[in-house]
């Protein structure tokens, strides 16, 4: 090598770098994970739509409301399971009021002063009232 100027021994040394780096590069490695980052910048070039490289995208379609929902009716009568074990018992339900037992007494009906029909009562407690019809044939209790 003692032949050679400057420019031959630059070439030759530039041919090894060059083989070095072409037999490194043809190594086979393992696969690695890769993550690009990137920033939307949104610039309208010409072709692009703001950021989308094909154009903005189709709109979304926008179908119709679905129809409105009622729930079914509840049961005519509500069904409780029963408690688990270890829970007290529920309580009975209190019975319904009964409506008091109305008689009308032997005396007639009267008229009261504002023109009513009316007739006295005696109740189950052995109370005494008046009931007098009213214009449109209720009976209300007057006293």
């Amino acid at each position: 090598m003692t032949g050679m100027n400057w420019r031959s021994r630059f070439g030759a040394i530039a041919a090894g770098a060059l083989m070095v780096f072409a037999g490194w590069a043809a190594l086979p490695v393992p696969a690695q994970a890769r993550v690009v980052v990137g920033i939307g910048v949104g610039l309208p070039f010409p072709g692009y739509g703001y950021g989308y490289p094909y154009g903005y995208p189709p709109p979304y379609p926008y179908y119709p409301y679905a129809p409105a929902y009622y729930p079914p009716p509840p049961p005519a009568y509500p069904y409780y399971p029963p408690a688990p074990a270890g829970y007290p018992a529920a309580p009975a339900a209190a019975p319904a009021a009964q409506p008091t037992a109305i008689t009308y007494t032997d005396r007639p009906a009267f008229t009261n002063a504002s023109g009513q029909t009316c007739r006295e009562f005696k109740t189950a407690q052995n109370t005494l009232g008046t009931a007098c019809q009213d214009t449109s044939g209720q009976w209300r209790v007057q006293n």
